[in-house]
């Protein structure tokens, strides 16, 4: 172009509000500005690079350069002029540079700064040039901006989708964790017979079920990530997948087909499409376990072990049944994360009706943790076996759930320590299922107690000690040598001898000096005090570990 053109071009008014200001719009990346530049020949383009811009001006000048250190994810649009002058001045931005002529200057390939400039041939007015630019960043902005809009207001995934085609341009569509189709691009026709077959039926046909299940889902290892699937003969373009966990929840499958267009562009506008997508999905999760509470905050922060003043602890539980409860339990549910999102609430409904509702259910780390509490002193109230059948009867036999239980403990302090005697109990099933097994001819366990398998965790390597103690200090017969001590009586000792002479009450009191009925009578009252059975082979090996640990402590 002439002198005098890009003379004339110095009085063409910027977005930036004059030569070299810059004003912020969105987030554009550096494949948005390459796909944005595809009207125009380009001289010379750097490898693709993680670079955003947020910040856009432009400098139609060719005498000067704009003072001040600049914003490192601005982007300049300037002529060849100028534009190594304004990237030495600006460190860290980028430069869209004009070019008289077909070749790009020598300066960009022999400089340090080539990585930081795309240089385009210029055969039209400046205006033109920044015109193309600020159309970009203003139509993500504005385009982001909508998509929000939905998001605060409480929309729907539909007006997403309609938001967006217009930008992303190409077939994209959301299904559940059955595959069924919840919203799909109505402007634009379905790629192919697999979407085709999606938008008529409402859901996949099982050959695309299976490419999902076995490409998709097992390379996203059940995490909320992005997964480009290259052509294939069902597809003969990039396939964009999403699919959505929340919770460990298969929630949301969304698909982006890439029929036109640039990968690397369409990836970008889908990753800020599908942000707002798992926005709407949270806020539908959380409405429908309805378990968001200001307390679940203090619980985890709790099992995190998060510092915590005792009056801060106090005014957070202050309106719950924490403060006034004696005893608790904790149970550790974990989901699976194929399991549906509707039978997920189902199960948590249910759990409410554990300990007859006097329960806190909340969500953590994808798991369902219920914190059974009772104001009652009784020891029965939380018993190992009333749990189980409490388990058994609402969440193992309606949906085949199972839980780890910590055992009895009664400061809310505990709570980190229960939910690892939780979470340890559930891991180390296996074991205890082959023992229960081996002695009822059934593995089915609805419960896994923490006080059945400590005798296998402190066999294990790099057991913790803490949670040994704090486990023994929390035992039925550390309780009952505490009330020994206090009331000089020795019932732990005759438990000792009633157990090493196979149960055998006769024996039992030749042995500890007492009449065979006060024997028996001190047996029945502890199994209807604590509501276990000395028939119980697991309650009995317990009770022979908790023996020897009070032996080695000298608490005997």
């Amino acid at each position: 172009m002439s002198d005098e053109s890009h003379a004339a071009n110095e009085a063409v008014g910027s977005l930036g509000s004059g030569a070299g200001a810059s004003m912020r719009f969105g987030d554009v990346s550096y494949a948005m500005l390459i796909d944005a530049l595809g009207p125009v020949e380009l001289l010379h383009v750097p490898p693709r690079q993680a670079l955003r811009f947020s910040w856009y001006a432009s400098v139609p000048n060719t005498g000067g350069v704009p003072k001040g250190e600049g914003r490192r994810n601005a982007l300049f649009l300037c002529h060849d002029e100028v534009a190594e002058n304004l990237l030495a001045n600006h460190p860290g931005c980028f430069c869209v540079v004009l070019v008289d002529g077909s070749q790009p200057p020598e300066w960009i390939a022999a400089s340090s700064l080539r990585n930081r400039v795309v240089a385009i041939k210029q055969d039209k007015r400046f205006y033109f040039y920044d015109s193309l630019l600020q159309s970009l960043f203003v139509n993500d902005l504005v385009w982001e901006n909508e998509m929000d809009r939905v998001v605060y207001n409480h929309g729907r995934i539909d007006r997403l989708i309609s938001l967006s085609e217009e930008t992303m341009k190409n077939f994209v569509c959301v299904t559940d964790t059955g595959y069924n189709l919840i919203s799909h691009s109505r402007g634009i026709e379905p790629p192919g017979e697999g979407f085709q077959h999606l938008v008529d039926n409402n859901c996949y046909d099982q050959s695309e079920v299976a490419e999902i299940e076995e490409k998709v889902l097992a390379e996203a290892g059940e995490k909320t990530r992005l997964v480009i699937c290259e052509p294939n003969e069902r597809h003969p373009y990039p396939t964009l997948h999403y699919p959505i966990f929340i919770d460990n929840a298969y929630l949301f499958h969304v698909v982006l087909a890439c029929t036109e267009g640039s990968l690397a562009c369409l990836q970008d506008l889908f990753l800020k499409f599908v942000k707002r997508v798992v926005a709407i999905a949270n806020e539908f999760w959380n409405t429908t376990v309805n378990l968001e509470s200001p307390w679940h905050r203090v619980l985890i922060g709790l099992i995190d072990g998060e510092p915590m003043t005792e009056d801060y602890l106090e005014a957070q539980l202050s309106k719950t049944a924490v403060p006034s409860s004696r005893q608790f339990r904790l149970l550790y549910l974990p989901f699976s994360s194929r399991k549906p999102f509707s039978e997920r609430s189902l199960v948590i409904e249910a759990s409410k009706n554990l300990n007859q509702g006097l329960v806190y259910p909340f969500m953590y780390q994808g798991s369902l943790l219920v914190l059974e509490y009772t104001a009652s002193s009784d020891d029965v109230a939380l018993s190992g076996n009333g749990v189980r059948r409490d388990i058994e009867e609402h969440l193992h036999r309606p949906f085949d759930m199972v839980a780890g239980a910590s055992q009895v403990f009664f400061d809310i302090e505990d709570l980190e320590q229960a939910y690892r005697q939780a979470t340890t109990a559930y891991a180390m099933r296996g074991p205890l299922k082959n023992e229960h097994a081996a002695l009822n001819g059934s593995a089915d366990i609805p419960c896994f107690p923490f006080e059945h398998v400590l005798k296998y965790y402190i066999l294990t390597e790099g057991h913790d000690t803490d949670l040994v103690e704090f486990s023994f200090g929390h035992s039925i017969l550390k309780r009952l040598a505490e009330e020994d001590k206090a009331a000089g009586t020795d019932l732990v000792r005759m438990i000792w001898v009633y157990l090493n002479n196979g149960r055998n009450a006769t024996e039992t009191s030749k042995l500890v000096h007492v009449h065979r009925n006060t024997v028996l009578y001190h047996i029945g009252r502890l199994e209807k005090r604590f509501d276990i059975s000395f028939d119980s082979p697991l309650l009995r090996s317990r009770m022979m570990l908790d023996y020897h640990r009070l032996l080695l402590e000298g608490d005997i």
